[in-house]
């Protein structure tokens, strides 16, 4: 299983976004929305094998946080 790091949230959001951000962007504000996240979620679990909850992403927005926080929840979940 992979760590979900920063550089996997990038990597995840640049294939389905077609957009370079960087890990401190806040990535609604950079004009990802909702069905961009189930695309990103989805190819997350298909690398990982982790599934990654959607608030996650609403809750980060940023590619360092969301990798944070999804670190944390599959740590202690």
């Amino acid at each position: 299983m992979t760590e979900i790091t920063p550089d996997l949230i990038l990597e995840c959001i640049s294939k389905v976004f077609h957009r370079e951000l960087d890990e401190d962007t806040d990535i609604f504000e950079a004009g990802v929305d909702s069905l961009v996240v189930l695309r990103v979620r989805a190819l997350i679990k298909q690398q990982t094998g982790v599934k990654v909850p959607g608030h996650v992403f609403f809750e980060g927005r940023t590619p360092a946080l969301i990798a944070r926080k999804a670190g944390a929840l599959h740590v202690g979940g």
